[in-house]
This record gives C-alpha cells, sequence and structure tokens, in this order.
C-alpha cells in the first residue's frame, strides 16, 4: 500500500508540474489588434442543416474583417473547399461562437510563427447541472496531462494534440499535401492531420481560445465526451483505467490510511491545480472546486463506460 501511495504522490506531482506550465506559459489566443485583408474560406461544420449554424455566422457577420467566404458541410464537398482560391482555411464546428478580432489574430499568429496548422481550444459556455459535471473533465484532463506550448516548440509528432472544432490552416500548406481530402469533423481527424503536419517538419500550434472563441455547451453528449477524453490516452483503454485508478483511487486511498495532516500536500495539489485550470479555461474558479468531486464521478463512469465498449467481446455479450 505505501508502494502505491508513492506512485499516486509522484503522479500527482508530475500533473501539477503540467498544469503548473501551461498556466505559466499562458497558451492562450490573443487579440493582437492587426488587420489583414487575405482572403479566408470559413468552412462550418454541421450535421444535417445550415440552421445548426445560425449564431455563429451570425457572429462572423460581426466580424471587424471583411474578405472572407462562407461553405457549409457536409452541404459543400471537399472538392469544392479545395478549389476555393483563399490564402486561409477556417474550420469550425457549427456549435462555435467566435468574437471580434478573432480572424485578424489568427493571420497574425500564423504569420509570425509560419504555421501551417493553429489549432485553437474554444472556451466552454456551459448550461445545466449535468452539462457542468461533465464537459469541464475535458480540458481539465488535457491541462493535467499535456504541456500546450509543445505542439509549436517541438516538432516531434509524439507532441500532436488538436481540437477540430477550430482548425486554420495556410490554404497553400493545406492543398500541397491533400489534408482538405482527409479532414472529418472530429478531434482525432484533427489529431491525425497535427501528427501529419509534424511528420512533414512543419510549424504547428495548440493554443486555448481565451474568450475570443466559445463552444456553447447544455446537452451531455456522452459519446463525443468520452471520445474526447480519449484522445489524450492515445484511445488505449488500459492507460485510461490505470489513470483512473491513480487519479482517483489514490486520492481516496490517502484519505482512508494517512494522517489528515499528511492530506494538506496531496489536496492542496488538487486545488491548486483545479484554480490554476479555471483561470486558464476562463471559468469559475469556486464553482470548479465545488463540482470536482462530482465530475470526478463523471470520469470514471465516461470512461469506463468507453473503455467497455472498446472490447467488442465484452459490449457484444452486454446485449
Amino acid at each position: 500500500m505505501i508502494f502505491f501511495l508513492y506512485i499516486v504522490l509522484v503522479f500527482l506531482v508530475l500533473r501539477f508540474s503540467v498544469t503548473l506550465f501551461n498556466f505559466l506559459s499562458n497558451p492562450k489566443m490573443g487579440n493582437y489588434g492587426r488587420s489583414f485583408t487575405d482572403k479566408v474560406l470559413i468552412i462550418i461544420n454541421v450535421q444535417q442543416s445550415e440552421e445548426e449554424a445560425e449564431k455563429l455566422i451570425a457572429s462572423i457577420s460581426e466580424q471587424d474583417y471583411q474578405n472572407y467566404e462562407i461553405l457549409i458541410q457536409p452541404i459543400h464537398s471537399p472538392d469544392a473547399v479545395a478549389t476555393e482560391k483563399a490564402a486561409y482555411f477556417l474550420f469550425l464546428d457549427a456549435d462555435t461562437v467566435i468574437q471580434r478580432g478573432f480572424i485578424n489574430s489568427l493571420i497574425y499568429r500564423t504569420t509570425v510563427f509560419k504555421l501551417a496548422l493553429l489549432s485553437v481550444i474554444p472556451t466552454l459556455r456551459i448550461s445545466g447541472f449535468i452539462a457542468n459535471c461533465m464537459y469541464p473533465l475535458t480540458d481539465f484532463v488535457l491541462l493535467n496531462l499535456f504541456p500546450l506550448r509543445l505542439v509549436r516548440l517541438l516538432k516531434h509528432p509524439s507532441f500532436s494534440m488538436a481540437n477540430g472544432a477550430c482548425l486554420f490552416f495556410d490554404a497553400d500548406i493545406c492543398r500541397q499535401y491533400e489534408w482538405v481530402d482527409t479532414l472529418k469533423s472530429s478531434n482525432q481527424a484533427a489529431l491525425e492531420i497535427m501528427k501529419m503536419v509534424k511528420q512533414e517538419k512543419l510549424n504547428a500550434d495548440l493554443l486555448l481560445g481565451n474568450k475570443l472563441i466559445y463552444l456553447e455547451e447544455s446537452k451531455p453528449d456522452v459519446a463525443g465526451i468520452s471520445g474526447h477524453l480519449m484522445l489524450n490516452f492515445n484511445q488505449q483503454p488500459i492507460v485510461a483505467l490505470a489513470y483512473l485508478i491513480l487519479v482517483i483511487g489514490g486520492p481516496i486511498a490517502m484519505a482512508l490510511t494517512l494522517n489528515p495532516v499528511f492530506l494538506l500536500l496531496p489536496y492542496g495539489l488538487i486545488f491548486l491545480s483545479r484554480m490554476m485550470i479555471a483561470y486558464l479555461t476562463a471559468q469559475e474558479p469556486f464553482p470548479s472546486i465545488l463540482y470536482h468531486p462530482l465530475q470526478m464521478i463523471s470520469l470514471i463512469w465516461l470512461l469506463i463506460h468507453r473503455c467497455w465498449n472498446s472490447f467488442p467481446g465484452l459490449s457484444k455479450s452486454k446485449k
């Protein structure tokens, strides 16, 4: 038991170090106040109809950027995207909303760092008790495990992560490698393209939305959330289950076996991690602390549900 508690503590310190690195490096999208005139082709991913993107289209029309064209997918085919003459491709999910200055800031960031791909993680706008118990987990797990700045600083494919809700491409490079043909509206597809970018030794970046782009969530999508979470574990159920044992089982074991005075360090690290992640993701800090136990219960259910379904024999026998 003592050996297990040491492993839990070491893993907790490592996760805290990653969160602290993210907090200090502050990988947020900035509003840089620059203006550009290059044509941007905005491709909006919808599930069924254009009505899903009404709020997004309205927010685009309020931008301080004028030279853009909008295409709707899957209404328009990938071929239509690839043949359009534009300097940049901006892929957005229909349930996102962008703020003034966002497109100019994307171009500025891409130009300064000569990026082939810039992915932005939208800031969550969450309504509803159940949604608050689930959706923040995607940011919590990512910022606990992955240093976002390394996406730009290191070109090895191992340091790849992306968010399919917002992808901004240099159009010439995108056409050259025919990435549009393989891109679908999913985080898994976005991650695969990020790996392709790094395999070609091109520059890429991943940033937090920082109130420039929002994702509005109210109805929990269990499959979507669990699938998003599994990206952090390379779609490996064993890794996900080991994470659950260390992150949730570990603190419970500590509470049951250690003197309360020895709980100050591990529980203090958890508290500080939640505070830093709340700051990075523009969430209220103290509600994040209060929701933490319920979110951990949701995390257990989401990952076990996903892992169970990933084993065909088990899922068929259940049916």
